[in-house]
Parts: structure tokens; sequence; C-alpha cells
């Protein structure tokens, strides 16, 4: 059996659809749930984009909006047709589908995050996943000042959100570990390690500006493994593998350093939906290999906390030189 409780929540299987392309619409959702997905995360919704597309359609109905007032409501009205278009998908979600549907949120200030996150367990959203990545490019901000921040805002969130609540972050921290586990301490259910960001690159030919590959590969597993060993046995809440998930062995891995579950895309837009279901398959065939009959029986049992040889978890160096 590869049951799993991830946010409280009972999982059929610890693998997620995780926010992006795939769980965008009513028919791929459905998808991901008859492939075998635990749970899916909608994909999320972006303060950033709505209000790039609310600028512009102000810009083409400008010379309709000649008094302030108008400009006002129209602004209002706008953003709140974006809220409510992700909320009738999550309502959508909710009826049509047996498994945990997980809302996603991506904004930029504390005003914002909560209110899209209340209005989304308004809706009936089983758990609130929220993307939090600042860009330290001040160079006047110390590294503390800004994990501070981060952990000011987990405090926060969770205090106003009445529901399961996950952080998605990044690697990037002066004290990573420090910021998990005061995430810990202030009642965050989980934290997804790590989220994959948009990855800036240039067009020689061009001379522009562009994006790399939004897809994660097979090798990129390696940081939510180290940090997921080194935190999970210390903390209480949940943690769940995120980037470079792409097989049974990966999840495997997830599973052993201290996961309650993973977290892929990638690797469904590369093999399909199919891959749900080969995923599943694997970890039950290694489970029934080695003697376990539930995830339970050997979930951390690789972490740090729970061998004599966890500080390999720390190491950053090759012992050897390699040929």
């Amino acid at each position: 059996m590869i049951e799993t409780k991830y946010l409280g929540l009972t999982l059929r299987s610890p693998v997620i659809v995780s926010s992006g392309p795939l769980t965008q619409n009513i028919a791929s959702l459905r998808k991901c749930e008859e492939a075998g997905a635990g749970a899916v995360v909608l994909k999320s919704i972006f303060e950033e984009q709505i209000e790039s597309d609310v600028n512009k359609e102000l810009e083409d109905n400008a010379a309709y909006l000649d008094h302030s007032s108008a400009e006002s409501f129209f602004l209002s009205s706008s953003r709140d047709f974006f809220i409510d278009k992700y909320m009738k998908l999550l309502s959508e979600a909710k009826k049509e589908l047996s498994i945990p549907v997980i809302a996603s949120v991506c904004a930029k200030d504390m005003a914002s995050w909560i209110d899209y996150a209340e209005r989304f367990v308004a809706c009936g959203a089983d758990a609130i996943e929220l993307n939090y990545y600042p860009i330290s490019s001040d160079k006047n901000v110390p590294g503390a000042t800004v994990d501070k921040k981060a952990i000011e805002f987990a405090e926060k969130a969770r205090a106003k959100i009445k529901a399961p609540l996950s952080m998605k972050i990044g690697y990037k921290y002066s004290s990573l570990a420090n910021m998990i586990s005061s995430f810990d301490k202030a009642g965050i259910d989980g934290v997804v390690l790590f989220n994959r960001f948009f990855r800036p690159d240039i067009d020689i030919d061009k001379l522009e500006f562009t994006s790399g590959s939004p897809a994660s590969s097979a090798d990129e597993y390696a940081e939510a493994l180290r940090w997921i060993g080194l935190m999970s046995g210390e903390c209480s809440m949940d943690f769940c593998g995120n980037t470079g998930i792409h097989s049974g062995e990966s999840v495997v891995k997830m599973l052993l350093a201290g996961a309650k579950a993973v977290e892929i895309c990638s690797a469904i837009i590369k093999s399909g939906f199919g891959v749900i279901g080969d995923i599943n398959a694997f970890i039950e065939g290694w489970m029934k290999k080695h003697g376990y009959s539930s995830l339970d029986d050997f979930t951390g049992i690789l972490a740090e906390e729970n061998r004599r040889d966890g500080y390999n978890w720390e190491r950053t160096q090759f012992l050897k030189t390699i040929s």
C-alpha cells in the first residue's frame, strides 16, 4: 500500500502533480487522477501576471476611462475577473475529482497572498501552497534580514489561513536550516523543497533577453534530497520533494530521506500521464522486494537524525578525485 499522509490529508499515492500547465483545466486534472496521482496542485495564480493583464486592458480602454473613479472601478473589476476565474476552476475541480485539490498562490505582497488564500479556502481548497522566493538583489540588505522577512511572512500566513498550509521555497537563504525550523515552530504544515523558478538567459544572436527551459532534468533532485535528509528528522511538519523527480527510483530516495510526498510536472510533460502509474508500480515493487508493507515502514529511515552516518548529508566535498 502506497497511501501517505501529507498536510493532514490522506493521499492514495505520494505522487502529487505540481502547479503547472497540467493542472490548469478540468480535462487535464481528470487525467492526473485517472493516472494515479495522490493529489493535484492547481496552476499558481500569479499576482504579477494579473497586474500585467489588467494594465494592458487599461491601456486598451484608456479612452473610455477619463475619470479616476472609472479607472479605479475598472482595475478592481478586472482583478476580480481573474481571481473569479481561478475560483471557478477550483470549485469545478472539487466537484469532479475525488483526490485532494491544493490551491497555489504566487503574489508579491502579504495583503494579496492572504486575500487570495482565504477566498480559495472558502471555495473548498483542501490546502494552500504558498510560493515564496524573494530575489535578494539589494546589496544593502543582509541575508539575515531576508530570512527574517520569510519567517515573519510564514507566521502571519499561519495566523490568517485556516487550512492546511505549505510553503514552497527556494534554497538560497543565509540559514536555510534555521528558516525551515522556524516555519515548523510557526505551525506551517509542510514545506516543498525546492521550487524551480524562471531562469534568465540571453539570445547571443538577437542580443535579447530570453528564458531558459522551464522543464527540469532528471539530475536536479540532489539539493532537495540533501535538505530533506538534513531536516525531516528535526521537524514535525511534512516535507515534499520537488524538482528533478522523474522516476520511481528518485521518489523512493525522497521517501527514504524523510519526504511524505513529491511533486512532479516535467516528467509527465516528457513521458505522458502514464509515468505516474509507472512510478506507483515501481514503489510497490521496491517495497515488496524489501519487505515493506507501507510507506511508514521506511519513510525517513535514512534521515540524518536516524543514522550514525547521517553526517554524510552535510558533506560538500568529494573524498577522492573523480577520474
